[in-house]
């Protein structure tokens, strides 16, 4: 191949990779057995049901590697295979097929899946498109166990950017992430499994590239820029010295940006914010240390029980939870006690057809008093060195919070009784994330010492979009006018009453709605490790005064659309600097002279 063949696909993870190519092929299904009608129908239905069991257990076994690694946030999408393997119409239309049609196991959930993903392929829906993946690796996994087949991981010899038609759940979730520099696909979009993999693991990735495994060979040298969706096939001398050039200069960016880390998050008229981190585990403490953290904002509690996939006794949560109060002093921890529901689903759950408005969180917990207790005793035992907040998640009605603080004292006396020591001063806060108490935030105030507000939920809950359907994605915008004047109300009412507010969502780590936010003077922001130093950047580059303005002029538009077109255009003028980590804006380094073939790839 000539040097320098251009396609272009979606980026959908930012970075720029240079290194040789690995071609993975999927291996298709062989299919053994017979094909005639079989005698014993009841032992068919026994080694399904094995098969079943079995698959379910890997699938909770590979999630849990995944969860220790990534965190349950990024691992919970293989929640969508175990449903699949609970979904009674495919269990009951396999068992109907092997009875009545006496087939064997193999070739009946075989046929079963190809007859749902034929009515799939009927639908002109992106989403739909997305998850016919996943009944492709539930139906390979499930007849791999009817024919014992083991489950075999992707592995390289080297460093290696992976080239693949399309990617399995499976296969991405096993991967040696050490050694992918990037991930290519013919097929897949923004919201593929691969997407979400490339994200979590901040690994440059383009997906939707259609003939790139018919045009690369093992070995063959390429380049990947995650920003622009170009895959650059052989390059020249001329282009790998730009694209060299291009990521040292997003690197030393990077790295100056971490020249921050000791420096306050303070604005050049001298208005100080608290920053800091949201983690998931104990480990997690270290990276928001040297990303310049000032304290955990939100460590989220749920890591043991989705683990250990049972109730964590008190001595495993108080010893995770001194680890991080250890690491951090003499900076605050805010634990959030269990939030169990919703996107993190527990083992044995209670099924739930509207789980985001179900049985979860503080709900939950106020149910299962002995798990409440349990923890809380945790939390108290590890705030002996007076530097742990805790707050309760999901409240939608002032007597839940009343309840939870009356249980909290409970647990409180039980400890001075026993001779334990603990904070008794120790600050309790609620998350704002329901719409019912951000109108009563004044009320709310009276009973909390801070709000911490949960933007993700909230922003669902006032737009009425489940974030975790892809077929309605486009209409969730934590950036909706409608979300940024909720929060300022919620900050006023706060105020009033002489409580700090912090934001603990996805909008506190978006540079983007940085301005806003100091605009509307909330006092803390929490957000992940890796973000922070660039926030802190915004925070540094502005004046409260123009914030104020900005937010004020934001808060006037209609659309989410206004605010981020008004938004990125003050990015662009006051931080070009660091407006292409931001923004994902590269200008192209490759030779200008360089042409694209006919027919190849636009970006999408």
């Amino acid at each position: 191949m000539k040097n320098d063949t251009i396609l272009r696909g979606i980026a959908v993870s930012f970075g720029i990779a240079i290194g040789p190519a690995f071609l993975y092929e999927e291996t298709g299904i062989l299919l053994k057995g017979t094909t005639q009608p079989i005698e014993n129908t009841e032992k068919e239905i026994i080694r399904f049901k094995q098969a079943i069991k079995k698959s379910k257990k890997q699938l909770l076994e590979i999630k849990k590697g995944l969860v220790k690694k990534l965190g349950f946030t990024k691992a919970n999408f293989l929640d969508v295979q175990i449903l699949a393997l609970e979904d009674e119409w495919i269990f009951d239309e396999t068992i109907k097929k092997i009875k009545e049609e006496r087939k064997e196991a193999t070739q009946a959930i075989f046929e079963i899946s190809n007859g749902l993903l034929a009515k799939f392929e009927e639908i002109d829906d992106p989403y739909l498109r997305e998850r016919t993946s996943d009944i492709k690796d539930v139906t390979r996994r499930i007849i791999k166990n009817l024919t014992d087949k083991q489950d075999k991981s992707i592995s390289f010899t080297e460093n290696m950017i992976l080239v693949a038609r399309n990617l399995s759940p499976s296969d991405t979730a096993q991967l040696e992430k050490e050694k992918v520099l990037a991930f290519l696909t013919d097929f897949g979009g923004k919201n593929s499994h691969t997407a979400i993999m490339a994200r979590a693991l901040e690994i440059p990735a383009i997906v939707g590239l259609r003939e790139l495994t018919n045009k690369i060979t093992l070995g063959e040298k390429i380049i990947v820029d995650g920003y622009s969706g170009v895959v650059v096939i052989n390059p020249s001398e001329k282009t790998l010295k730009n694209y060299e050039k291009k990521r040292k200069h997003l690197l030393d960016i990077e790295k100056e940006l971490l020249c921050l880390k000791d420096l306050p998050a303070t604005t050049v008229d001298g208005h100080s914010i608290d920053l800091s981190a949201n983690i998931e585990f104990p480990d997690d403490a270290e990276s928001a240390k040297n990303h310049g953290a000032r304290g955990i904002g939100l460590f989220r509690t749920e890591f043991l029980f989705l683990t250990e996939g049972k109730p964590p006794d008190e001595k495993m949560q108080y010893n995770e939870y001194k680890q991080v109060v250890d690491s951090m002093y003499p900076d605050t921890v805010i634990f959030r006690t269990l939030d169990l529901g919703g996107d993190k689903i527990f083992e044995n759950a209670y099924p739930e057809n509207n789980p985001f408005l179900g049985w979860r969180a503080i709900r939950f917990l106020l149910s299962r008093k002995d798990l409440f207790k349990t923890q809380l005793r945790a939390i108290l035992r590890a705030s002996e060195r007076h530097t742990v907040r805790i707050m309760f998640p999901m409240i939608s009605d002032l007597s839940e919070i009343i309840k939870a603080k009356n249980i909290l004292r409970e647990v409180a006396d039980e400890l001075e009784r026993e001779g334990i020591p603990f904070d008794k001063d120790m600050e309790i806060g609620i998350m704002v994330e329901i719409p019912s108490v951000a109108i009563l935030a004044d009320d709310f105030a009276k009973e909390a010492d801070f709000f911490s507000i949960g933007t993700n939920d909230l922003t669902q809950y006032i737009l009425a979009v489940d974030r975790t359907n892809e077929r309605v994605a486009s209409l969730y915008d934590h950036l909706h006018p409608a979300v940024l004047r909720t929060i300022k109300t919620i900050i006023e009412a706060a105020h009033r009453n002489s409580k700090w507010v912090g934001v603990c969502g996805e909008i506190a780590g978006d540079p983007l709605a940085i301005p806003v936010l100091l605009g509307v003077e909330v006092d803390e922001l929490s957000t992940s490790p890796m973000v922070i130093p660039e926030v802190k950047k915004v925070i540094r580059t502005l004046s409260l005064k123009e914030a104020k303005t900005i937010a004020g002029k934001c808060l006037m538009f209609s659309t989410a659309k206004e605010v981020r077109a008004f938004l990125c255009e003050i990015i662009n003028t006051k931080l070009p600097v660091i407006k292409e980590l931001i923004l994902g804006v590269v200008e192209d380094a490759q030779d200008a002279n360089t042409k694209e073939k006919p027919g190849d790839n636009q970006r999408k």
